[in-house]
């Protein structure tokens, strides 16, 4: 993963955004939309797995502890990387998660829960206001992020770390916070940030050999 052409695969998710705009977006609102409360509060508790507040206590906690415990322990290297990689993972989500707030208010795409009076083709750019904050998901963004930059430390958890990721980013579609091309763009910014992260971070942070 960490050598995909981040290029081809960025261009290759915006046209794939776009085409969702221009033709699903809409036909996946009605698909999507939920009315019943009690399955509005299931997918409010699924969404919370895109949100980048348990990511930085979980990645602030692996540094503090690697560090740490390489500190008691320095013949055990092991405690070392283990810190590195927390660095690393948190650089990912939220370079990431910062570069995408910019671009929603750039944007300023209307969420879909202002459907009735914008419906999907509702902008107001440079507004920087949340209910114009659709395109791209920061949800999906962050669970994108968080997956991939995961996978890349730990290859083992890549199947599940995408999977909780897509649920992460199908959930904000139900809440009426996104469309799918917002979804879409997320997960592509997400995992594309990751490994550019890695590439950028790994030679110095001693997690992979310098080239």
């Amino acid at each position: 993963m960490k050598n995909l052409p981040v290029a081809k695969y960025a261009a290759l998710g915006f046209v794939l955004s776009m085409i969702s705009f221009a033709l699903l977006d809409e036909r996946v609102y009605y698909l999507t939309r939920v009315t019943d409360p009690d399955t509005i509060a299931i997918w409010k508790r699924i969404t919370f797995l895109g949100d980048s507040s348990w990511m930085a206590v979980v990645t602030i906690l692996m540094m503090l502890a690697g560090f740490g415990m390489a500190r008691l322990k320095p013949e055990n290297t092991g405690w070392r990387t283990t810190g590195r990689k927390g660095v690393y993972i948190f650089a990912s989500v939220f370079a990431s998660g910062a570069f995408i707030m910019v671009i929603k208010g750039l944007v300023g795409r209307a969420r879909p829960y202002l459907f009735e009076t914008e419906g999907p083709r509702g902008f107001d750019p440079l507004s920087f206001a949340s209910e114009y904050a659709s395109w791209p998901s920061g949800h999906t963004t962050t669970a994108f992020a968080m997956a991939a930059a995961v996978a890349l430390v730990y290859p083992k958890t890549r199947y599940i770390g995408f999977a909780l990721a897509i649920l992460a980013g199908y959930s904000r579609m139900p809440l009426e916070a996104h469309y799918l091309a917002d979804v879409i763009i997320g997960a592509t910014i997400g995992t594309l940030g990751a490994i550019a992260m890695y590439r950028l971070l790994a030679g110095r942070l001693g997690l992979a050999p310098r080239e």
